[in-house]
């Protein structure tokens, strides 16, 4: 990339954006904090579609009244090792949090546990809200349905959401194994691609006549891909039944389109956590995913590959080199995200003041 194209922010400029948008959409002080940090975290760890620049989309469906701001989680069914929840359109990364801390405390008394989110709201990335679950020696997988702007594999009109999948086990001596994609293309890196003037890559998205195009443009217009064909195709389908099914919640293409700011979103959460002391033991779960790991690194990288690596690898060498060096955003990207926040008639001439190459 050419250095001149970006500028940088510093994590606590990045997080102080995120915060100074929200605080004037008078979001409660304890949402701003879980959403400043969640998208932070994941624009350290170079999800940057996912990152800060998911304030305007919060900004942009909070005046909609689609995310509802101080909605608080109440329980609708509730067992030793499950809780189907209800979000009442909140803003979704205090709901996904708060779901997150209920399964780990209930997995803790009784072994595992499930939490079913309905009514709940955009999460964005799904690994920032795994994290506490190693940091407890457990292990966990996590879901979030979508807006139906995925085709099944071999069709040319979205079926269900780009449908993420997450999941993170302990590891002894080393930093969890997490993983975390979604099992379609994601349309904000399209948006992304717009904004910077730049292609796609291929199989990525139809046009609107059903074909396979890299133009951005076409492809906003069009209908994302599932990632890997027909493995993406029916792992986004077991998204759809853990999350909207279980929660008796709207599922594939029952989900309002992206657009329809009018309607509730209409997206669910599904997080299942394990404690691995009721079966083999936490410390031989911790000890046998290292073994994993190590093997993995030992594996011979193939051609054009420097080295294997295992889930979260790259993501937490991004984040080391970001809290030292910055994030960079496309001046383009920034610009629009600027627009965006400002025709949400919110203050951004602090921000729009920064033409430098370093934002500290």
């Amino acid at each position: 990339m050419k250095e001149s194209d970006y500028l940088v922010l510093s994590a606590s400029a990045a997080q102080q954006f995120c915060c100074d948008q929200l605080e004037q959409l008078a979001v409660p002080a304890g949402e701003v904090s879980d959403c400043a940090e969640v998208m932070l975290e994941a624009s350290l760890r170079g999800v940057d579609s996912h990152g800060i620049a998911l304030v305007a989309t919060f900004a942009e469906r909070i005046r909609s009244g689609q995310m509802r701001p101080g909605r608080r989680l109440f329980v609708r069914r509730e067992g030793p090792t499950s809780a189907w929840v209800d979000g009442q359109q909140g803003l979704g990364p205090t709901l996904a949090r708060q779901c997150v801390n209920l399964a780990i405390g209930k997995a803790k008394r009784s072994g595992m546990a499930a939490v079913s989110l309905v009514d709940g709201n955009y999460l964005g990335a799904l690994a920032p809200y795994l994290m506490p679950v190693a940091q407890a020696n457990l292990f966990a997988l996590a879901v979030a349905n979508s807006t139906p702007r995925v085709a099944p594999y071999g069709g040319r009109s979205g079926l269900h959401g780009t449908n993420p999948i997450a999941w993170i086990a302990p590891v002894e001596g080393g930093e969890p194994l997490l993983f975390d994609a979604a099992t379609g293309n994601a349309a904000a890196r399209i948006a992304q691609a717009v904004d910077e003037g730049r292609p796609l890559a291929p199989g990525i998205a139809l046009d609107e006549d059903g074909r396979e195009t890299t133009d951005p443009a076409a492809a906003a217009a069009g209908t994302l891909l599932p990632v890997g064909a027909a493995l993406g195709y029916g792992l986004g389908l077991l998204v759809d039944v853990l999350s909207g099914g279980l929660a008796d919640a709207p599922i594939g293409p029952q989900i309002p389109p992206v657009r329809d700011w009018d309607s509730p979103y209409g997206s669910s959460f599904f997080v299942w956590v394990v404690d691995p002391s009721r079966f083999g033991g936490a410390e031989a779960l911790a000890r046998r995913c290292a073994a994993l790991v190590h093997a993995a690194h030992g594996v011979p990288p193939a051609a054009g590959h420097d080295a294997v690596l295992v889930p979260g690898d790259r993501a937490r060498a991004c984040r080391a080199q970001r809290v030292k060096e910055g994030i960079p955003v496309h001046r383009l990207h920034w610009e629009a995200i600027l627009k965006r926040l400002d025709a949400c008639d919110l203050n951004v001439s602090r921000w729009r003041r920064q033409r430098v190459d370093r934002c500290d």
